[in-house]
């Protein structure tokens, strides 16, 4: 074989060569595996743990039905809806004519009835008269005088008074009406502080502690962000025979910056005292919890960068199941991230694709 021959040959061998290596290359390249997709969960502290909420309404602290006590014909209505009112303010009038003429009258009557007592009383001393008869003037004297006060009584009563300070929530009437006894003129509410009504399931009251107060809040859709505390006031120990639901009334004060009145819808936002120990607890789906041999445990990640990541076994100490998911005491700090699925078969140092379930 010439010089030139033996030279092409092993031109020919080389380039085989390069050629097989970058073959091999390649098919490793295409026989690389994917990486395992995995789904994670970012922990948070969880805040105002356990709350409940139910729909409730509003209802004044006092309120009255106001009627005169006695039938007659309006002279003057001297509120309208909506204006508050103090204790002890006339809020309407009857006509008294006819209340005044029955009341001199029964002066009238109460004075002879009276001066006839009177001179019984010198004569029987005397023995002129007998004591039955100064008996029947003693009688008619205090009939006549109980006569005069009821008359009295019912002048007075011409003019309605506001029992209690509060705001006037209805008119039923208009001036110059013929209005019966008891008839309702106005209803009066008092809103210097209020009272918040809702109907509580049995579940909730079979777990309710007696001499526990629970923590509850007031919520109104028309002032967002904002929450007003409730005071228990009292608790029905009987269901409604229909709904089977126990009414709840609370205790709101009187906010000055917003007119809360009666009648409106709000929602009642409770949880029990012993709920506040877990504001700032960490809780965790249950099924990311595994266990084996040496313990409980669940599996972090560690980023590489937005889309991969590797991940470690992490032991943990957990508490009670609840609704929020399963407590974790100690191994997890917020902003950790766990692995929620692909957990099968996974090894610490595994590197996996991400894909991001939320916040918990």
């Amino acid at each position: 074989m010439t010089s030139l021959s033996k030279f092409s040959f092993m031109a020919i061998l080389l380039s085989l060569g390069v050629l097989q290596g970058c073959s091999e290359t390649d098919q490793q390249t295409t026989e690389e595996k994917p990486l395992r997709p995995v789904r994670t969960l970012v922990v948070g502290a969880v805040e105002n743990a356990n709350w409940r909420e139910f729909p409730g309404t509003v209802d004044a602290a006092q309120k009255a039905e106001l009627g005169f006590r006695v039938t007659g014909k309006l002279h003057s209505l001297n509120v309208n809806e909506g204006q508050i009112v103090k204790e002890g303010e006339v809020l309407a009038k009857l006509d008294d004519t006819d209340f005044l003429i029955q009341l001199k009258s029964r002066q009238a009557d109460y004075q002879q009835a009276h001066d006839d007592f009177l001179r019984g009383k010198s004569l029987i001393g005397k023995g002129v008269i007998s004591q039955s008869d100064f008996s029947k003037l003693q009688a008619q004297d205090i009939a006549a005088q109980a006569a005069l006060e009821s008359a009295q009584r019912n002048l007075e009563y011409t003019e309605l008074k506001a029992p209690f300070g509060g705001r006037i929530a209805k008119r039923y009437v208009e001036n110059y009406e013929e209005v019966s006894a008891m008839q309702p003129i106005y209803a009066l509410q008092d809103i210097s502080s209020l009272l918040v009504k809702v109907d509580i399931p049995e579940s909730l009251m079979i777990t309710a502690q007696e001499g526990t107060e629970p923590e509850v809040q007031a919520l109104f859709s028309g002032i967002p962000g904002e929450s007003f505390p409730l005071k228990l006031k009292e608790v029905s120990s009987r269901a409604d025979e229909a709904t089977r639901l126990f009414n709840v009334t609370f205790s709101m004060p009187a906010n000055p910056k917003y007119n809360i009145l009666p009648g409106m819808s709000v929602t009642v936002r409770g949880r029990p005292p012993q709920a506040t120990e877990q504001d700032g607890a960490i809780f965790v789906p249950p099924h990311v919890v595994q266990e084996d041999g040496d313990g409980r445990y669940v599996w972090t990640v560690r980023h590489e960068n937005d889309s991969t990541g590797v991940v470690n076994r992490h032991a943990v100490t957990t508490g009670a199941i609840q609704n929020n998911g399963i407590q974790i005491l100690s191994g997890l700090e917020e902003g950790d991230e766990v692995v929620t699925a692909g957990m099968s078969k996974m090894h610490s140092g595994l590197q996996v694709r991400l894909t991001a379930e939320g916040s918990k």
